[in-house]
């Protein structure tokens, strides 16, 4: 499951760099970094890498 923005286009910009969706749609910018993503949020706080 990808995050979508206004236009419908997936948010890539947190995918691993080898994802397919990155290599689909390219780096699309999440213009909401604050809303959702809890997982990316708790990975910066814990100063870590939670394999999603």
């Amino acid at each position: 499951m990808l995050f979508c923005n206004e236009e419908g286009l997936p948010i890539t910009e947190h995918l691993p760099d080898d994802h397919e969706g990155k290599e689909i749609y390219g780096i699309i910018k999440d213009i909401l970094p604050d809303k959702g993503r809890v997982l990316t949020r708790l990975s910066k706080q814990q100063g870590r890498e939670i394999n999603k």
